[in-house]
């Protein structure tokens, strides 16, 4: 009889426990949350989100309990729904706009408004690790939504008729400066445009503290994700983190909508990066200055981006990822990583690992031909990058990969015995300039899935193989053919008119 009793408690236990599996049983999280101008700790069980019956997957922060009430970054629930969001940062208010409803949620008050119409709730919303978290129930329920929540999967559900449109952008458009007119280049068929859900990131040049700030980089970028400012750097073996930020940058480009995630590079000094990766309290110390820095900065995430690194610092650098991304993880930001090509020769980055340390993973697919290059050729032909992004598509998750894409191309310069004299690098805009000054036209060319122009001046030939509206295409086209996040663009101020506009054809 014993055995009976035990066996069928064995049996209830077994199968709630596998229920509650099936379900999402929640797991506990404990981390550092920053607001209200220092750090907290938290430990709570997790919460969990499902939208009409599908559960969310991806957050930039995971919801927060705070009185009994749960916070959720404004962006990652409500935008799924086809809200925008809006962020006044004088105001200090967030608002989430449908097509009937205007919800102005005030940081730091317990109360938000409808319309207009004031309405009073049980927990305050707050800026946690620089996101907007604001009460889920208050919001979703002012949105005309149904909300329930079970206390045994601790699973949120929010039901809405699916029909809401996304209404224009809250922010004034600013209109920037037109560009001349310039003939374009024949096109090459591309198929029909799919337009998917996808992150686009943005690699914007920063060398001085000053270059921060200027009259073009306040003109915003429609459709635009993350921003990644190039501001830190390993400037030695000491593990001296260089430090060129600004933090009226990062409320800017939250002011427009954008995350930010600064990049850090080792300096490209393979050396230098040798001395660094071997040197543990170095790395620590290069650590905790650049959270430190990230942290008061307000950032919402960092981007690696280390090059030219020797073959043997290899599995160093893996164990630097890692004690990087469990610290940046703590803190609720987002961790990328910037790498090569997943060829043979370029194992050394771990592209495979670097897939299950990071948030996500930018495959650099360009410098086919470089700029110490003896050979004249594309910076990055759609044969080429089919070529990896289908190896790399093999190796990490389609949720962290992204495509990253040249906006910029090389103009060689060919002497007759078919030497290198120069091979400048130049924007979008300019290389169809020089084609269009010097009387030559570009034409399709196959091998290259590209448009690709020359012409001769004092006895040389120049080569152009085009960045433009047909190479952003294909690249596109290529992203989404093999299961991308998104997309990453090197870098600002180098794109046409026009590239933003195809970008966001084919991510929303």
């Amino acid at each position: 009889m014993l055995k009976r009793i035990i066996f069928a408690l064995a049996v209830i236990i077994s199968v709630v426990s596998g229920a509650l599996s099936a379900y999402g049983a929640a797991e506990m999280i404990e981390t550092r949350l920053s607001y209200d101008g220092s750090l907290h700790s938290y430990r709570a069980e997790a919460v969990y989100i499902e939208i009409n019956g599908e559960r969310l997957t991806r957050y930039s922060i995971l919801p927060v309990v705070m009185n009994d009430r749960i916070l959720v970054s404004a962006r990652d629930v409500f935008s799924v729904m086809g809200c925008d969001i809006g962020w006044d940062n004088d105001k200090r208010e967030v608002t989430v706009r449908n097509s009937s409803s205007v919800i102005v949620i005030p940081i730091d008050k317990k109360y938000i408004y409808k319309n207009g119409t004031r309405i009073e709730t049980d927990v305050a919303s707050k800026l946690i690790n620089n996101y907007t978290m604001i009460p889920i129930r208050a919001v979703a329920e002012a949105l005309s939504c149904d909300v329930g929540f079970d206390s045994n999967t601790r699973v949120v559900s929010i039901d809405y008729d699916g029909g809401t449109e996304s209404t224009a952008s809250i922010a004034e458009p600013v209109t920037s400066p037109e560009s001349e007119v310039t003939p374009k280049p024949s096109a090459a068929p591309h198929s029909e445009v799919s337009s998917e859900s996808g992150i686009k990131i943005l690699w914007d040049t920063i060398s001085t503290t000053e270059g921060n700030d200027s009259v073009s980089k306040r003109i915003p970028i429609e459709g635009l994700d993350v921003i990644c400012p190039t501001w830190f750097a390993i400037k030695d073996t000491d593990g001296t983190v260089g430090n060129v930020s600004k933090k009226s940058y990062v409320e800017w480009a939250h002011g427009q909508g954008y995350k930010v995630w600064a990049l850090v590079t080792n300096s490209f000094d393979p050396a230098l990066t040798h001395g660094f990766l071997q040197n543990a309290a170095a790395c620590d110390s290069a650590l905790k200055s650049l959270l430190d820095y990230c942290i008061e900065l307000g950032v919402d995430g960092i981007n690696v981006d280390f090059e030219t690194i020797y073959e043997s610092d290899g599995t160093y650098y893996v164990d630097f990822m890692k004690k990087l991304a469990d610290s940046f993880h703590d803190m609720g930001m987002t961790v990328s990583v910037d790498t090569y090509v997943p060829a043979p020769y370029n194992a050394r980055y771990h592209m495979e690992d670097m897939g299950k340390i990071c948030d996500y993973v930018i495959m650099m697919a360009y410098d086919e031909h470089f700029a110490g290059d003896t050979t004249a050729g594309s910076v990055s032909s759609i044969p080429w990058v089919e070529k990896y992004l289908e190896t790399a598509a093999g190796i990490v998750p389609g949720d962290k990969l992204v495509l990253g894409c040249p906006f910029y191309t090389r103009v060689w310069e060919v002497t007759p015995s078919g030497a290198i004299n120069t091979n400048a690098s130049c924007s979008m805009d300019r290389a169809s300039e020089l084609l269009e000054q010097n009387g030559a036209k570009a034409s399709y060319d196959e091998e290259t899935g590209q448009n690709y122009g020359e012409y001769s001046s004092n006895g040389n030939t120049f080569k152009i193989w085009l960045e433009d509206e047909t190479s952003l295409r294909a690249r596109m086209e290529l992203s989404q053919k093999y299961g991308c996040a998104g997309a990453a663009f090197w870098r600002r101020g180098f794109e046409n008119d026009a590239a933003w506009e195809i970008i966001n054809e084919y991510y929303r």
